[in-house]
């Protein structure tokens, strides 16, 4: 199989789905709550991870395939696996018609292979094909540089209401403290993504599924970035739990910092 072709086609079905949408947003949105009224779904995440899915079925019926909306499994324990979320940001697409993003990941077994994130009313392509650098749009991106926790805002995400000790919040007040600045932006694609472009310094989130993440791994870890779980030990790509992704210096300290 070609990987690079595989690469292509993907880029063109996610472009594909981006213009659908932004066209579709045009129109009123069927919402429904999925656990909760915080945890929402649209016609659009599941029409987008559909026609994903159908394209990888026709085109690669032996691949794998994992995403949010469940809409198919593919083939368990293939050598291939496509890892989806088609909207990361539901709640921005609905509230703020912005802020969100497309998100492909496609593995063979523990090596990343390709990664694309589409930040669509923005028209923002970050992607990467393994060891051949990242970009966004025609830019190449640069290596991460060594740093300091406290000169890096921090992206941090973790579930307020259900903390309720003081024991279990006193880890991220810590890292709050120390880091120059949190910022909240409700899409842990485009949180990731903006390591990438030098625009935050880390991403703390105390609980994400390997959807909310794998297509910025791929681009990430191109540009030297490191990814673990909380207590700084090497995750799968099918991970879901606590994370941490940093430069392996300000990394170190965060690992620290939750763990002291």
């Amino acid at each position: 199989m070609d990987e690079r072709e595989v690469f292509q086609h993907a880029r063109q079905w996610v472009k594909e789905a981006g213009a659908w949408i932004r066209t579709r947003l045009q129109g009123e949105l069927s919402v429904h709550a999925k656990k909760n009224h915080q945890d929402l779904v649209t016609d659009i995440d599941t029409w987008v991870e559909t026609c994903l899915t159908d394209k990888i079925r026709e085109h690669y019926p032996d691949h794998q395939i994992i995403g949010e909306e469940n809409v198919a499994t593919g083939q368990v324990g293939g050598r291939y696996l496509w890892i989806i979320d088609p909207v990361d940001g539901t709640a921005n697409l609905i509230s703020r018609g912005s802020d969100f993003a497309i998100s492909v990941a496609f593995c063979e077994r523990d090596r990343g292979i390709f990664g694309i994130v589409y930040a669509v009313m923005e028209d923002r392509w970050f992607q990467c094909f393994a060891g051949e650098g990242a970009c966004l749009n025609e830019s190449r991106l640069e290596k991460l540089k060594e740093s300091r926790l406290e000169n890096e805002l921090l992206a941090l995400t973790i579930p307020w209401s259900s903390i309720r000790s003081d024991e279990r919040l006193a880890p991220y007040l810590r890292l709050i403290d120390q880091a120059r600045g949190i910022r909240v932006f409700g899409a842990t694609t485009i949180e990731l993504c903006d390591i990438a472009a030098g625009k935050l310094g880390a991403y703390v989130q105390h609980a994400v599924n390997t959807w909310d993440y794998a297509a910025s791994r791929v681009i990430l870890e191109e540009l030297g970035c490191k990814f673990t779980d909380l207590s700084g030990r090497e995750i799968p790509w099918t991970h879901s739990g606590g994370l941490i992704a940093a430069h392996p210096s300000v990394h170190e300290q965060i690992v620290k910092v939750l763990n002291n």
